[in-house]
């Protein structure tokens, strides 16, 4: 589900998420994918850099819910093993050696907007929409909440993660969610430009010791804070408003709440 590639010159690695049929969406088969080619990756003295995009005209719809919906049925052990897979991955980007540049080619939503801030830097497609939704099919961003510490202000956190809104490139711009906005035309060549001028520029060892201070020594540490969000992830599965949501999902109808919210709502006749 993964298709890996290097540059002319062996430097930079581009990480593709395969799965353009299901929009490049996240079951746990692709997280162990990614988590293993990343510590592949970084056990090459040669490399550089780690592009990650996404395969068709999406960068990640987030959770496959198709395996998320048969996790509902699971004990709360094996939705546990399945939280920190995710949360290993997101460990693993953080500390990875290697710059990792998210190539957004197109939407990021859910755990898929995860993997552009688990990013380094994160070029983004004008036309892509970024947002976590998991209110909206009654699941719990706790993974993803931990990776905007210190990303974005508490008050865009708070209306990102609550609203469960999609927003512009432009929007997540401003806010600082990522790092800079190209025309679809541009994306490819942008990134290649970056990339080069710091793979010429940088020191390997140096950024590699520099993201291990930005990942800071403090506690609780990042490893604590991602393994607690895991817990509240596996918990979330087994809330009543996420069977429903997610069912609801699958079935291409609107969710419980917002059906009573209309029937509470209707224009008088």
């Amino acid at each position: 589900m993964l298709a890996i590639g290097h540059s002319s010159d062996g430097r930079v690695a581009t990480v593709t998420l395969n799965r353009p049929d299901k929009r490049n969406a996240l079951n746990q088969e692709l997280v162990l994918e990614l988590d293993s080619a990343l510590h592949s990756l970084a056990a090459d003295e040669y490399l550089r850099a780690v592009i990650l995009t996404g395969a068709g005209n999406v960068f990640s719809a987030g959770a496959d819910l198709d395996a998320l919906d048969s996790m509902q049925t699971a004990s709360f052990e094996t939705n546990l093993e399945d939280s920190k897979a995710l949360a290993n991955l997101f460990l693993t980007m953080r500390e990875h050696p290697l710059l990792l540049v998210a190539k957004v080619n197109g939407h990021a939503i859910a755990g898929g907007c995860g993997l552009v801030s688990a990013c380094d830097m994160s070029f983004v497609n004008r036309e892509a929409k970024l947002g976590f939704t998991e209110t909206r099919i009654g699941f719990v961003p706790a993974l993803v909440s931990v990776l905007l510490k210190g990303k974005i202000s508490d008050t865009h956190t708070r209306d990102l993660l609550l609203s469960g809104k999609l927003i512009r490139a432009d929007e997540a711009l401003n806010m600082g969610l990522i790092n800079v906005v190209c025309s679809s035309a541009h994306l490819d060549s942008d990134v290649r430009s970056y990339v080069a001028s710091f793979c010429r520029n940088t020191s390997r060892q140096a950024v590699a010791a520099t993201k291990k201070l930005l990942c800071g020594s403090g506690l609780p540490s990042l490893s604590d804070l991602l393994n607690e969000a895991a817990i509240v992830n596996a918990e979330a599965r087994s809330l009543p408003d996420c069977k429903k949501g997610i069912a609801a999902f699958l079935r291409k109808e609107a969710a419980p709440w917002t059906v009573d919210y209309e029937k509470d709502h209707r224009d008088p006749a």
